[in-house]
């Protein structure tokens, strides 16, 4: 059996754990940190695939547009902000680059650098214990305070706990929900988990040839059954075999997560013409079809398609792609307009926590004191990162949430 007189314990060497270790070390506090994975960090190295977007530049207003509950997270924000979190990398040798959106980047463009910027200092610290391929099983429990965990390898015992063991996206990183069980199991309530900033799954989708397909410059609007808007967002997408994906997409699927979650139904709208009226898309149609009436339909809608989309287009407007452009009919005409601007498709999903970027829901915030990030339920027990019910949009505002409340969380230990 392992025990350990360690002041403090964090479960989960993630984004959240390995900063709150990192500046609890700094507090001359003795840490074990505890990860189920045979690694430390899995996640947060292919987070922004692969390079990092650890946070954005906008000023406080703006920032907290994006924040699913800004009242919670102010105070973490005010003792952590942007500047701060671009001020601790800069100091620890770490160059930053900003992006379109405001978003911060390592100059380098590898999530490995912010890594192991983390953990470089962890592996060398005395004060510092590591154990990997070490899941937690239990809380451990006395007179209503935490006094340890009980794992695989045996029971360790702290004055502190800290939970930092993420959602449920990318399960293979070993973000499976653990840390909603552990506090489920000691008296938290649950907001039920779902997946968020993923593609949304189409009835219908689009040919398997055209996966990873970029439709720039498109509005996306979601609707109702009675054809009200519920979410419109302009940008660019990628056509799936089972619907859509994004940036564009990664925004409108947080939106729309609780409504999908309740059996809503919803139909999405893909624009490629947004700033064109239908009225002058159909004019736009006429003209050129007259101009180029010898040549065939399938070259004539290469005015407004990708080669790629093309059969795409013909098959779904049931047009016949040789045919001369001059027989085309008038019915036909609309039915393009409508391909380009108007066509519904029933969303019948998501594309499921493998692919999802984040968690929406976790442990419930009425449960925790957003000055300290520590349990009102069970002394000792803390929370940070994306185990607790606080996610946000794309664009590097989920990792400074990752950071800011284990900064907090550690500082008031």
């Amino acid at each position: 059996m392992a025990t350990s007189n360690n002041n403090i314990i964090v479960v989960g060497a993630g984004a959240a754990g390995l900063f709150a270790s990192n500046i609890l070390m700094q507090r001359g506090k003795n840490v074990i940190l505890l990860e189920k994975k045979h690694q430390a960090g899995l996640k947060l190295r292919i987070t922004g695939k692969g390079r990092c977007n650890i946070t954005n530049s906008r000023p406080k207003e703006e920032y907290f547009k994006h924040i699913s509950s800004p009242k919670f997270f102010e105070s973490a924000f005010d003792n952590f902000s942007n500047t701060d979190l671009c001020s601790f990398f800069k100091e620890r040798g770490l160059d930053l680059i900003e992006e379109r959106g405001g978003r911060i980047f390592p100059k380098s463009g590898k999530s490995l650098d912010v890594f192991l910027s983390l953990l470089k200092p962890l592996e060398e610290s005395p004060r510092v214990r590591i154990e990997k391929n070490c899941e937690v099983e239990h809380l451990i429990i006395k007179n209503h305070k935490v006094v340890g965990v009980s794992t695989n390898l045996g029971d360790f015992y702290a004055d502190v706990v800290i939970l930092a063991t993420g959602g449920k996206t990318y399960p293979s990183t070993g973000s499976t929900g653990d840390g909603y069980y552990l506090a489920e199991e000691v008296g938290h309530s649950i907001v039920e988990p779902l997946p968020a900033l993923v593609g949304l799954r189409t009835k219908e989708g689009y040919p398997k040839e055209l996966q990873d397909f970029l439709v720039k410059n498109c509005e996306v609007c979601i609707t109702d059954d009675r054809h009200k808007t519920v979410a419109k967002l302009f940008g660019d997408v990628y056509l799936d075999e089972y619907g859509l994906s994004g940036p564009v997409m990664l925004s409108l699927s947080r939106i729309v997560a609780k409504d999908l979650d309740r059996g809503a139904r919803l139909f999405l709208c893909l624009d490629f013409k947004p700033k064109v009226s239908k009225e002058k898309l159909l004019q736009e149609i006429h003209q050129v079809f007259s101009m180029r009436r010898t040549e065939d339909v399938a070259s004539v809608l290469r005015k407004w398609f990708a080669k790629p989309l093309v059969k795409d287009v013909l098959q779904i407007c049931k047009l016949n792609g040789k045919a001369m452009a001059k027989n085309i009919k008038e019915e036909d005409y609309n039915t393009l307009a409508w391909y380009m601007k108007e066509r519904r498709q029933p969303i019948v999903g998501d594309m499921g926590w493998k692919e999802a970027i984040i968690t929406m829901g976790g442990i419930n915030l009425n449960e925790i004191n957003p000055q300290t990030m520590q349990s009102k339920l069970v002394k000792g027990l803390s929370f940070c990162g994306e185990v607790i019910d606080l996610d946000a949009d794309t664009g590097g505002y989920n990792l400074q949430i990752a950071f800011s409340t284990a900064k907090l969380c550690a500082e008031k230990i």
